[in-house]
């Protein structure tokens, strides 16, 4: 980096020092100071907000603490990476397969790959000359579709490499955006049709999320926002094929929409949280089929985060009230306006704001 850039970088950065120190390993400290003094602190450009009351979705907010060009500026129908926030969808189309009685929670990933599980060593190149590893049946035949959808069946987040099993299925929770991959497999194998697809029509239309798709779209060019990361790089990328664990792009309110019909179907709701398994038990964090679970006052709640390079999103419900939120922002350091938002709509401590992976 030339010695002048990094000069103005290091000058910028001394402003925020205290306060991005200060949320470094727990952001809920955070959680009074309204979200667009959040922005403003950390110089989050362009973010959006959805407040769940009772299941129903409220208008969005756009949020932007910055007073830059017009491509800085926020509004509340932006379009967002939405990263992570991508696998509730996933899983929420996998156990409307379920009930639906086309898929088996315990059965073996091999009774839908039974010739085994190609899995790319750059998830953004999967053309049929990229390089590649066969996860062999009798892999696949130690998991099952409820570990991939709770994060226990044993694989690692990432693997640039053959992908095998770090840990035996079911013994413990393990992030796995490799095992939502598979899951992704499992699912274009029951319904004939390719993740995207399906999902748009399935999910999406008939929710009303037209501005929400799991690969790029031109007609998002004039509301997507680019990313920022904390030094300064902004992140253009668009996905051109689907990712189970991280490719949506969206709105606050089209994610809003999809949290109002998960909390109102009863019987998935249900399913979802009926075989926990424990994350965190100091911080009352489990897993279900497919979110965060806290436990607390209120609750139980439903959380997800989202971590894209330049993008942090994070969404949070009471399966009880029907209360809750999602927050979309184009930035590294977005994550604090989550706190702040869970502060004022599910008022009460959010020991989520603590676990590290958040934090």
């Amino acid at each position: 980096m030339p010695p002048i850039h990094r000069r103005n970088l290091l000058l910028a950065g001394a402003g925020l020092a205290p306060l991005l120190s200060s949320c470094a390993n727990d952001i809920s400290r955070l959680r009074e100071r309204p979200p667009e003094e959040l922005a403003q602190r950390l110089k989050v450009c362009s973010a959006a907000y959805a407040v769940l009351r009772a299941g129903k979705p409220g208008a969005p907010v756009a949020v932007s603490g910055c007073n830059g060009t017009e491509e800085e500026k926020a509004r509340p129908d932006a379009i967002f990476q939405a990263a992570s926030l991508t696998k509730p969808v996933v899983a929420y189309a996998a156990l409307r397969l379920v009930l639906e009685g086309r898929l088996d929670l315990d059965a073996p990933v091999s009774r839908y790959l039974p010739d085994g599980y190609r899995h790319f060593h750059k998830a953004l190149m999967r053309s049929a000359d990229d390089a590649h590893d066969l996860v062999p049946a009798s892999t696949l035949r130690r998991v099952s579709v409820a570990q991939l959808l709770n994060h226990s069946a044993g694989f690692p987040n990432w693997s640039g490499g053959t992908l095998t099993l770090g840990s035996e299925p079911g013994r413990r929770w393990g992030y796995s955006g490799e095992g939502y991959m598979l899951l992704q497999s499992v699912i274009e194998s029951v319904t004939g049709a390719e993740l995207a697809d399906y999902l748009d029509r399935q999910l999406f239309a008939p929710l009303g999320m037209a501005d929400t798709s799991l690969i790029w779209r031109d007609a998002f060019e004039a509301r997507a926002v680019s990313g920022m990361t904390t030094y300064g790089i902004r992140q253009r990328g668009r996905f051109r094929r689907a990712m189970a664990a991280a490719s949506l792009y969206t709105t606050a309110a089209d994610y809003a929409r999809f949290m109002s019909a998960l909390l109102a179907d009863a019987e998935l709701l249900s399913l979802l949280l009926a075989r926990p398994v424990e994350v965190d038990a100091a911080l009352g964090l489990q897993w279900g089929l497919g979110w965060g679970i806290e436990q607390a006052p209120g609750g139980p709640y439903l959380w997800q985060w989202g971590n894209n390079p330049g993008f942090r999103a994070f969404a949070m419900a009471s399966a009880t009230s029907g209360d809750g939120f999602v927050l979309l922002s184009n930035n590294d350091r977005g994550m604090p306006l989550a706190a702040s938002l869970a502060h004022a709509v599910l008022p009460g401590e959010h020991r989520v704001f603590r676990f590290p992976r958040v934090a």
